[in-house]
């Protein structure tokens, strides 16, 4: 509930979506309740065994595939194995042992009215104002602080959309209202209309509504923002890059970098495409960092001067520092690598 309403959720499918945790949050919340309450004692029981048993399917998976947090914690990363070892599996077995097996699955007997009344509807009234609480702070994707400074931005690739060419428009000459209007017939001479009024000579146009060719801050492409905040961007704006964007403990990127780099090594011979390895804060801990330290890729990382929340590994394509193509959370092979440079140039 603390993540979700200090920082934008970024969803690497349903079980980590937006929405998953608004439906799961009260839900987890409503069952520690339950159980610590005593009510309804067998079914209960039978639903925190269910319960605890998926807890430890998804945790196990977790800790099996690499991840370094079982997201159980919001903010806080917990390696998988320790929730695992220490809270999923144990629970789920003291659930297992003290299941009341001799107990009706639901009354009678039923609970004291006024012990029922008293855990049911302080749980309902917080869970039910949780809720609207939850789905109304949505935090955005752009988050800025009272001095207008950008704190959070959150990267989502599909979202982003190529800016149109500027179209000219040419400003209409002014017309004078209420000017005798001379009539003229064919292959006869106007005649010549005294007025009193000033004869208007429109001056020819020259001035043209032309869209600003320096755009402000607000109309740089968000991957281009990014890619201004990174040490090394001087060196991505010229020739073919191939640029991966990672975080430390993505599993993904920790399949994705050693091909990578190896593919770096098959093309230093090269000159003209270069691959480059940016990371993303939060960064490793000491000898976490999976880039090898004699890669002969480009080695940069993405400052600090705001969150930056992203799925990795996102791989930009850039051609004399233009975008190309952009890959989330895959990374394509040499061919597609080659046939995506070839359709470039």
């Amino acid at each position: 509930a603390h993540q979700m309403l200090t920082e934008p959720i970024v969803s690497k499918g349903l079980w980590e979506s937006w929405i998953f945790f608004l439906i799961t949050v009260p839900l987890e919340l409503g069952l520690g309740i339950w159980l610590v309450s005593g009510l309804f004692r067998k079914a209960g029981s039978l639903l925190g065994v269910l319960s605890f048993g998926f807890f430890v399917g998804v945790t196990a998976y977790k800790a099996i595939t690499g991840e370094l947090t079982c997201g159980c914690f919001g903010k806080i990363n917990v390696n998988p194995w320790m929730t695992l070892l220490t809270i999923d599996v144990p629970l789920f077995v003291l659930l297992l042992i003290f299941f009341p097996r001799r107990e009706k699955l639901l009354p009678p007997p039923w609970p004291h009215p006024f012990h029922c009344l008293a855990v049911a509807i302080p749980a309902c009234l917080f869970i039910g104002a949780l809720v609207p609480t939850l789905a109304f702070n949505k935090v955005p994707d752009v988050v800025v602080d009272k001095t207008g400074k950008e704190t959070i931005r959150v990267v989502r690739p599909d979202k982003w959309t190529v800016k149109p060419t500027p179209v000219k428009t040419v400003q209409e000459p002014p017309v004078e209202p209420n000017l005798p209007v001379t009539v003229v017939e064919p292959n006869i001479p106007a005649p010549v209309v005294e007025t009193d009024t000033p004869t208007v000579v429109d001056e020819p146009n020259t001035s043209e509504a032309v869209t600003a060719t320096q755009p402000d801050a607000n109309d740089i492409p968000e991957w281009k923002l990014m890619l201004n905040h990174v040490d090394i961007a001087d060196q991505l704006l010229t020739d073919v890059r191939i640029v991966m964007f990672y975080h430390y403990d993505c599993p993904d990127c920790a399949v994705a970098i050693p091909l990578y780099n190896q593919y770096s090594s098959d093309l230093a011979a090269d000159e003209h495409i270069q691959f480059a390895f940016i990371k993303g804060p939060p960064y490793d801990p000491d000898d976490q960092d999976p880039v090898p330290s004699d890669t002969t890729a480009l080695v940069g990382k993405l400052d600090l001067s705001r969150d930056w929340i992203f799925e990795s590994p996102l791989i930009f394509l850039l051609n004399n520092g233009e975008l190309v193509q952009w890959w989330l959370v895959e990374y394509p092979e040499f061919d597609q690598l080659l046939q995506a440079i070839l359709t470039a140039e």
